[in-house]
């Protein structure tokens, strides 16, 4: 493509957006039109859609539309005229048509009812990266935010950018633009502070409602496959990270006796080693009605005990291991570990 702005708004381009609802991908090619001064009139548009079952198509599509970028380049007024037919952009802005085409009836639904990505596209280097664009909820109020492929720092980060060139295989690129989907969705989950939705967990008859601990770093990974746990929460720093702290919800598999604080201190003794810091107690909270506290320099826990009807031993508990490696971590998630203990309920 041939740059035809001013050259310090030469160094990139986002020549695709592409939208996805229903299981059917929209493509927005974008085309600068430069006016006589150099600065941007705004755009020419082509659209394209395609089921997304066929990473091939999906792919390939994407790739027809970047050569049609490359083929157009800019426009200027004079190219967009004979392009177009319209004198100016203004007058050339089908609104309707695009809200057609996307088979919505608003642009508020066009903006808020699409998983959203786009391409950008270096000029200088001949390279194409993904963007991430999403809408999260707050409050009342819902905005649009965005980022590359790899997230936003303080919020969720993916450990790989999506990027490729000319030469990429269809099929390869269809994955990415299925992935930047995916991690555009993410975004807006964890913004929204909607990745975990509340549930419900069945311990052999007795039902507890969960809600998950509020805070978006949090992934839910259920019973994790293993058979002494019911609900496991795994506080994840970034995407792809191993689990910096855990929310459990298990049978207290380390006590085998019935509970009372002097079975709780020893089991938790002889499972964890010598404590530097070990308190167990009676207490009301909830549904619950032990608490310990233990801490040494493999092991930071609190955790909540009670017994079910069927006399099953019910453990809620907050696990950070290396805790003196995770100083911000204990002292962040004791008070929301209280909330998330306090928020299960046993199901009447």
């Amino acid at each position: 493509m041939i740059p035809k702005l001013q050259d310090y708004m030469n160094d990139s381009r986002i020549p695709l957006v592409l939208r996805m609802r229903d299981g059917i991908i929209y493509y927005q090619l974008q085309i600068q039109v430069a006016r006589e001064d150099g600065l941007s009139a705004g755009y020419y548009c082509e659209y394209e859609k395609v089921n997304a079952d066929n990473l091939e198509t999906i792919g390939k599509t994407a790739k027809v539309m970047l050569s049609r970028f490359h083929e157009i380049g800019d426009l200027t007024l004079t190219e967009f005229r004979d392009l177009t037919g319209f004198d100016n952009v203004d007058s050339y802005d089908k609104k309707e048509e695009r809200l057609n085409f996307m088979e919505v009836k608003s642009l508020k639904e066009l903006d808020e009812s699409f998983d959203e990505c786009g391409v950008d596209y270096d000029v200088k280097n001949n390279h194409y990266y993904f963007s991430l664009s999403w809408i999260y909820q707050d409050g009342t109020k819902k905005w649009r935010d965005s980022s590359d492929s790899t997230g936003q720092q303080g919020i969720f980060t993916f450990d790989k950018a999506l990027e490729f060139d000319d030469d990429v295989d269809s099929e390869y690129l269809g994955e990415m633009i299925l992935e930047a989907f995916s991690r555009s969705k993410k975004m807006s989950e964890v913004e929204s502070h909607e990745m975990c939705p509340p549930k419900e967990v069945d311990l052999f008859g007795s039902i507890v409602e969960v809600i998950p601990p509020l805070d978006k770093h949090f992934a839910d990974y259920g019973d994790a496959g293993v058979g002494e746990i019911y609900q496991y929460y795994a506080y994840l720093e970034r995407e792809g990270a191993e689990s910096s702290a855990d929310f459990l919800l298990t049978m207290a598999p380390e006590i085998y006796e019935e509970l009372s604080c002097d079975n709780i201190r020893s089991a938790w003794l002889e499972a964890y080693g010598e404590a530097d810091e070990l308190d167990v107690t009676e207490t009301e909270y909830g549904i619950y009605q032990y608490r310990a506290t233990y801490k040494n320099q493999e092991m930071f826990r609190i955790a909540y005990f009670c017994e079910l009807d069927d006399g099953t031993a019910l453990e809620c508990c907050l696990e950070i291991s290396t805790p003196s490696e995770k100083k911000e971590l204990t002292e962040k998630l004791p008070a929301l570990f209280e909330q998330f203990a306090i928020n299960c309920k046993l199901k009447q």
